[in-house]
């Protein structure tokens, strides 16, 4: 694929020094970092996937404790669904 950018001059000569002294042309760097970037969010970790829940736990104000029996509860919820369904 052919892509065309029009950037400002500032940013032009700034990946174009940033090609070189990586040893690259400019399309070569910038194809470069596009994959970068596209594997970096196919491969987030653990901690990047969970930090959402993490950060409505915390807002919750719930504690530690709770937490866990809420999801006890919901294990044996699921749990209790699945037994009479068989």
């Amino acid at each position: 694929m052919t892509v065309v950018l029009e950037l400002k001059p500032e940013t032009e000569k700034a990946i174009q020094k940033k090609a070189k002294a990586k040893g690259f042309e400019v399309n070569t760097y910038l194809e470069k970092l596009i994959e970068k970037d596209i594997e970096s969010e196919s491969e987030m970790t653990f901690a990047e996937i969970l930090a959402p829940i993490h950060k409505e736990f915390e807002e919750s104000g719930m504690s530690e404790d709770e937490i866990l029996e809420m999801f006890e509860q919901a294990r044996e919820e699921v749990w209790q669904e699945q037994q009479l369904a068989k």
